[in-house]
């Protein structure tokens, strides 16, 4: 007995060093790609890791299936993304902070992919779902709106408007895309909203086109999009919007189109002399469709209405004064 419990002992002492080698080439290992910055290595060196320790179930086991998930999305190998993505999110432990971006990366593989529509959809909602419980207890937090729950939105508008020939999936696109503006007031936010905007004014959807590309306005006038709402809100009769918004695009881009639109609607709310001053400053911005119809209608203006029946050498002066007055504001626009 005294001899066989001599020969365990050093197999044992043997045995435990071993497993302490093991456990530092494992720790060594691990620290080297963790620090690595070069993508393709970082991930040659994390599937080196997982084909010799991802069996184990250890402290690592988590990390390394979010390294992987994180560093395969990096280099557009989504299959892999979605692959370990999955296996990390298994682990009950993980925190929103590793979450967030894997719910992310795994939205838009399966999005990329074309695999799952469903499940991109799903782990987009999740992000919002998310990010909407942590902004409960921590309100503000942009760089979250920014980095997740507004890409995450992006995301979902991309898949409702795949759909959008069905009018409810035109509209729920154009409301989240409203929401992720309102978020990161960004290009690719309002590029969406734009886009769906159009798409709803082209399919008799006025009231939620205007609806979002007001949205847009409130945040980032554009004499653009504020000519579009005048035009939108013409196309519903509602001429004081329209007016409102032609004004408040010719105010920041002067344009000859707009001036003849004010000068019709102006004309028509009986505003004979703001009117006036509008298609002549069309006229003289000499525009190859708009402003020969301007000419004619403040021609008629001024000799048939604001000066009938006046002497003709009074109304040559006053439309002659009209057009020097309209060449000076244009004038001092420029400066």
């Amino acid at each position: 007995m005294k001899k066989a419990a001599f020969l365990i002992i050093p197999i044992l002492v043997f045995s435990i060093a071993l497993a302490f080698a093991i456990d530092k080439e494992q720790v060594d290992t691990w620290t080297a790609l963790v620090g690595e910055k070069d993508l393709q290595t970082k991930m040659q060196k994390l599937e080196a890791y997982y084909n010799k320790y991802g069996a184990r179930e250890d402290r690592y086991s988590m990390y390394m299936y979010v390294y992987l998930a994180q560093t395969s999305y990096l280099l557009q190998q989504y299959e892999k993304t979605i692959q370990f993505g999955e296996k990390a999110l298994v682990y009950k432990e993980i925190d929103a902070s590793n979450k967030l971006p894997l719910y992310l990366y795994l939205a838009n593989a399966y999005n990329l992919t074309k695999q799952d529509l469903d499940k991109a959809f799903s782990y987009a909602e999740q992000i919002v779902t998310l990010a909407n419980s942590l902004r409960s207890t921590n309100a503000g937090n942009s760089a979250m709106d920014i980095n997740y729950t507004a890409p995450a939105l992006r995301i979902q508008v991309q898949l409702l408007a795949a759909k959008a020939q069905d009018p409810q999936k035109a509209v729920s696109a154009l409301n989240k895309a409203i929401e992720a503006f309102k978020l990161d007031n960004s290009d690719k936010s309002g590029n969406f909203i734009v886009r769906l905007s159009d798409h709803l004014s082209k399919n008799d959807q006025i009231e939620d086109a205007i609806r979002g590309l007001e949205a847009l306005t409130e945040e980032k006038p554009n004499a653009d999009y504020h000519k579009l709402l005048g035009v939108w809100y013409a196309r519903i009769k509602n001429n004081p919007k329209a007016i409102e918004n032609f004004k408040a695009s010719y105010a920041q881009k002067k344009n000859a189109q707009v001036a003849y639109n004010l000068g019709i609607l102006l004309n028509q709310n009986l505003e004979i002399d703001a009117a006036i001053e509008y298609l002549a400053e069309a006229h003289l911005l000499n525009d190859e469709k708009y402003s020969p119809e301007a000419l004619k209608l403040l021609d008629h203006l001024v000799f048939f209405e604001k000066t009938k029946g006046q002497p003709q050498a009074e109304q040559e002066k006053l439309y002659n004064e009209i057009l020097a007055a309209a060449r000076a504001r244009l004038d001092g626009a420029q400066n």
